[in-house]
């Protein structure tokens, strides 16, 4: 017996399992399928970059010095390209450790390139493996990659740290932190002294060590940096023989004339005292990687939306900036200035990444009603009368509005998700799922049904394309309504996914894979990101290639040619994430995709 229509005119009945789907897929008059609700109507959402993502910034949100980290509670910190000192570092620790000696380490590093960064991240990972973090960690922990050996061991991690003490200069929250420093250099009797001072070269650090008035230290200092140094060197030479035993000194400047002349007059004083280090900067895709992740993790924009936002030659600058190694502060700013309404480009933005949702089992009136109720824009791409299956297309915000009293945090997070993927929504009723579950057969129904959910849509699909696939949803639409199986079998399946509670994913997965067949990429981690797995990643050769999620990076451009810029920022992902919720209003549905959301962002926070 062939399965009768379901209007979306009608109401919508409760899901009890006593409830019978033959009976309310055959309660519609077809006359009443040409009665859609102006409730149920879909507004097409206005394209433009400018008109969809206008509320979602004012400024790009980054630290402009490391002394502002503090307000950036979810900036990630990258150590990887620092553990270059490690060689240098544990060698001066070892000998002073073992000798009870002192150093000197004079580190230099340009303007921007993380030398207060350094600092206190030196500093609180000491505290962390002070407070009970003895475990090896040298991908995220500083402290453990500078003293810890090739094969680092707790309990040796544990020692040393419990034998060493750091203190960070900080001369303006004391006149007399020098004072204080010999005081507590005095009755200190920790085996190793850890004094980190940045900014060495101004002149509130290096006065107090001359010990002249700040009239003399002036008048020092017109007579040219020489004779200002020379002294620093002795007094600085004094305090490691007598007072500052057990200590070595990091000091950090921007300024390679100053640091190479210091360490020349302490070489005179004492052979070997002082080392003259390099703070490393990233390789280009590396600082890169921690732009881009810290770009995605502050802000309500992704870093690709900034870039796609830009002309050409605001592109060019921002892979400039990142290919010379400028550092992280520059390189925020060549960002940021990518949304300045001088470097915006004209014309339509780019596609986004793709993100399917597929709802097996919901009826087209329960999608449309959630999404009127957030005030959701969606471009309908079904037919006049839906009744088996509806599709609709978010490339504005939809992340943003789908969570009921989203925390700030959240909110701030599915409106950065949203500036990178549109969301494509599918919905099947029991018949459409039933049809698309069925083993495959040459030009069956769940075969054109699988075809129209790995549609990938382009924002620059012609309106005659888009009339035509309309057309061809409608024309699926009515072969539901006389499918070549029987009411019995469709309220089976519906009896089996009740049944089977939370667990029904067990009956559809299988059927899924099966019809999708080797070919995709199903349950599988994204290339870039394992910890994600989509039910399926759509991937097409293309030209252009689509499917796995590829980072933005402009460092991956083989050169700055236009071209060459735009393959590397394109966006090309597409995943497909099946779910079945039965109840009435689609209710759990929201939890499902709040978490989603969450791990889709966390992707982009990641990579």
């Amino acid at each position: 017996m062939p399965v009768g229509r379901k209007g979306v005119g009608d109401d919508v009945p409760g899901r009890g399992q006593s409830g019978s789907v033959g009976a309310r897929l055959n309660r519609v008059r077809p006359a009443e399928l040409e009665l859609v609700p102006e409730a149920l109507s879909c507004r097409a959402p206005r394209v433009t970059k400018s008109s969809a993502m206008a509320d979602l910034y004012d400024e790009l949100e980054f630290p402009p010095r490391a002394e502002y980290l503090d307000q950036y509670k979810n900036y990630q910190v990258d150590i990887a390209h620092w553990q270059r000192l490690a060689g240098q570092f544990q060698k001066a620790f070892r000998q002073v450790y073992a000798r009870r000696s002192a150093a000197v380490l004079l580190v230099h590093g340009p303007q921007g390139s993380g030398k207060s960064m350094f600092s206190a991240r030196l500093a609180q990972d000491h505290e962390r493996t002070r407070g009970g973090a003895f475990a090896p960690d040298l991908r995220n922990n500083l402290w453990h990659a500078l003293v810890a050996t090739d094969q680092p061991d707790e309990r040796a991690i544990e020692d040393v740290t419990r034998d060493t003490v750091l203190r960070l200069v900080d001369e303006h929250k004391s006149q007399n932190w020098l004072e204080e420093l010999r005081g507590f250099a005095t009755s200190d009797k920790s085996r190793v002294r850890l004094i980190v001072c940045d900014d060495m070269h101004k002149d509130s650090m290096m006065r107090p060590w001359t010990e002249m008035s700040p009239r003399d230290f002036y008048e020092a200092r017109q007579a040219g940096p020489d004779a200002i140094l020379a002294y620093l060197a002795e007094r600085l030479n004094d305090a490691c023989r007598h007072e500052f035993q057990r200590s070595i000194f990091v000091m950090l400047s921007n300024d390679q004339a100053w640091i190479e002349k210091l360490h020349g007059h302490l070489e005179r004083w004492y052979q070997g005292l002082s080392t003259v280090l390099t703070l490393p900067v990233p390789e280009a895709p590396t600082l890169e990687r921690i732009v881009r992740i810290n770009t995605n993790r502050l802000n309500k924009v992704s870093y690709w939306y900034c870039l796609d936002a830009a002309q050409t030659e605001q592109r060019k600058e921002v892979r400039r900036v990142l290919m010379e190694g400028s550092g992280f502060t520059s390189s925020f700013h060549a960002v940021s200035q990518s949304l300045d309404a001088a470097s915006r480009r004209m014309g339509r933005p780019g596609n986004p990444n793709v993100l399917t949702l597929v709802t097996l089992g919901s009826e087209f009136a329960e999608v449309q009603t959630f999404l009127n109720d957030r005030e959701i824009d969606a471009e309908p791409g079904h037919g006049a009368s839906p009744r088996h299956l509806g599709v609709w297309e978010m490339r504005g915000p939809w992340a943003s509005k789908i969570v009921r009293k989203p925390s700030r945090e959240l909110l701030r997070r599915a409106r950065m998700l949203e500036s990178e993927f549109m969301l494509r929504w599918v919905s099947l009723d029991m018949v459409g799922t039933y049809a698309l579950l069925q083993p495959p057969a040459a030009g069956d129904l769940g075969d054109e049904l699988l075809l129209l959910i790995l549609r990938r849509p382009s924002i620059g699909t012609l309106k005659s394309t888009r009339d035509a696939w309309r057309s061809e949803c409608a024309a699926l639409d009515t072969r539901l309504d006389n499918p070549p199986f029987a009411a019995v079998e469709v309220e089976k399946l519906f009896k089996d996914f009740m049944t089977l509670g939370q667990r029904r994913s067990t009956l559809y997965e299988p059927a899924l894979r099966h019809r999708a067949g080797a070919a995709r990429l199903f349950s599988r981690g994204f290339a870039v990101y394992a910890s994600l797995k989509p039910d399926m990643i759509v991937e097409d050769p293309g030209p252009p290639k689509h499917g796995q999620y590829a980072v933005c990076a402009l460092t991956s451009a083989d050169s700055d040619d236009p071209k060459d810029i735009a393959d590397a920022i394109r966006r090309a992902g597409h995943s497909v994430e099946f779910t079945a919720f039965l109840r009435n209003n689609l209710v759990g549905i929201e939890d499902y995709l709040r978490d989603k959301i969450e791990r889709y962002a966390g992707m982009l926070e990641s990579v």
